[in-house]
């Protein structure tokens, strides 16, 4: 699976006890990850860190080099991934139809709680689009962007 959310807690399981011996080593990886703001800078840091802490016979560090165009935030920093993750949304969802639908419930049951859920959220959607139509959002800096944002977003999404 190439999830960042998930290649990441996979390779904790792994990498958390490995790290709880090596803290030094652990500040350095989580700086090389999250702090590096370009590719190159990412692969040079990377680089460094391994070769500092002679880890490179490390399995688990290894196959993280070999997915990192997958989980390492410079790789696709400039790309728009407007405000969720891939998993986030599908166990959301999950979450909400759970408090609709039950494990007993028969066929037609889960038919009929579905479809009321997908009308409450429809409904939902409706009334943020109208309150949207009805009231301008605040715009703070006045760039062009800015503006195409409020009239291409809810007030609920410009907003956050």
């Amino acid at each position: 699976m190439h999830c960042r959310w998930y290649i990441i807690k996979k390779a904790e399981e792994t990498l958390g006890p490995f790290f709880a011996d090596r803290p030094e080593l652990h500040k350095a990886f989580e700086l090389c990850v999250d702090h590096s703001l370009t590719v190159e800078e990412f692969d040079r840091s990377w680089t460094a860190t391994i070769e500092t802490y002679q880890v490179q016979d490390n399995e688990t560090l290894t196959s993280l080099w070999d997915k990192r165009m997958y989980w390492v935030p410079a790789y696709f920093m400039y790309c728009f991934f407007p405000f969720l993750q891939s998993t986030q949304r599908s166990e959301g969802f999950n979450a909400i139809l759970k408090r609709y639908v039950r494990p007993g419930n028969s066929l037609l049951q889960f038919a009929k709680q579905y479809i009321a859920l997908q009308q409450k959220i429809l409904g939902s959607e409706l009334q943020q689009e109208a309150n949207t139509t009805l009231k301008q959002p605040k715009l703070l800096t006045y760039l062009p962007m800015e503006r195409q944002m409020s009239k291409t977003y809810t007030n609920k999404i410009f907003n956050k």
